[in-house]
């Protein structure tokens, strides 16, 4: 089992080295003003699923056994090449036309907005999807891809999205606290649905991307800190994605001992962002509702009302989709 967290190496030499956050923000939304008292940890300390369980233990959530995938061990090389060539994906370049890019510092931020679909909004929304034959994941990752298309982008040409895939369990990682994330990159359209997305997830996984990942991104144990810091200079070059999403599941986990839940909040949070992955987004599961939660990089972001209308209209387009 692995006994050291390689990925939280690339995330402290990227923040070393070139001074870039890997502050995961999160907080508890208030539904009734909006207000959330943001907080933050670093990437390299813990992925979402290992951060969440630190904060609800606190509170009295088990959190007993982690979510963990569908897989039960880590592939070869070997048979992660058998897969790509037998699932072949289509690529395109991975630059997108924005808008309106703006300059920034390293020390310029944005925070994160927030909304939500009620208890029975989500349960609608999870219909939806069930009949459609899709996840929740892709109805409203599919939405935001639309919007974000919409607002921010000006070419029809495809671009790309990374999307979080959990290998806890797979992985065989001995401490739980250590990073257990890696992903898939979806090449999609402006106009791209759910089931477009479900398929794109569908060869990502299939072809076993994500283990490709899993491996480079531990490739500093052979060419160390300097080695990293050149690998993330040259490849920031010519890589540039709208950005990330990650659905963090439902939460708290089905446990006999879990505390009443009394407080009205929601838990929330997003991943950290840079120029080459501007947008980030989380789905979380809060006591049976659907939490929303938008950040933009400075890169391409004007302002922090821009980021509210995005997620009002993030939003607003779920809840169309189900009238």
């Amino acid at each position: 089992m692995a006994k050291k967290d390689f990925i939280a190496q690339l995330f402290r030499v990227r923040r070393e080295r070139y001074g870039i956050s890997d502050d995961i923000f999160w907080g508890w939304y208030n539904p009734e003003d909006g207000h959330v008292d943001w907080k933050t940890w670093p990437h390299a300390d813990a992925d979402g699923i290992g951060g969440f369980a630190k904060i609800l233990r606190r509170l009295g959530f088990p959190c007993t056994t982690l979510p963990v995938c569908n897989e039960t061990y880590e592939p070869s090389w070997l048979e992660i090449i058998c897969a790509g060539r037998a699932y072949p994906r289509a690529s395109a370049p991975k630059r997108v036309h924005w808008k309106q890019t703006y300059p920034f510092t390293v020390k310029d931020r944005r925070l994160p907005e927030v909304s939500f679909l009620t208890q029975e909004q989500t349960a609608a929304l999870k219909n939806k999807a069930a009949k459609s034959g899709v996840s929740v994941g892709d109805v409203v990752f599919s939405t935001l891809s639309r919007v974000i298309a919409q607002h921010l982008i000006s070419s029809e040409e495809p671009f790309y999205w990374f999307l979080g895939v959990n290998v806890r369990g797979a992985a065989r990682v001995a401490d739980e606290s250590f990073n257990q994330a890696s992903g898939i990159s979806l090449l999609t359209y402006p106009d791209s649905n759910a089931a477009h997305w479900r398929e794109q997830i569908r060869l990502g996984l299939k072809s076993k991307r994500h283990w490709v990942m899993w491996k480079l991104a531990h490739i500093g144990k052979y060419i160390g800190d300097n080695g990293l810091s050149l690998m993330y200079r040259l490849s920031n070059k010519n890589t540039f994605y709208a950005g990330s999403c990650a659905n963090m599941g439902d939460w708290p986990l089905d446990d006999k001992q879990n505390p009443n839940i009394t407080d009205n909040r929601l838990l929330c949070a997003v991943g950290p962002g840079t120029k080459n992955y501007p947008v980030n987004a989380s789905l979380i599961g809060w006591n049976g509702m659907a939490v929303l939660v938008l950040k933009l990089h400075p890169f391409i972001c004007e302002n922090q009302a821009q980021i509210r209308t995005l997620v009002d209209a993030w939003r607003d387009e779920l809840l169309h989709g189900l009238a």
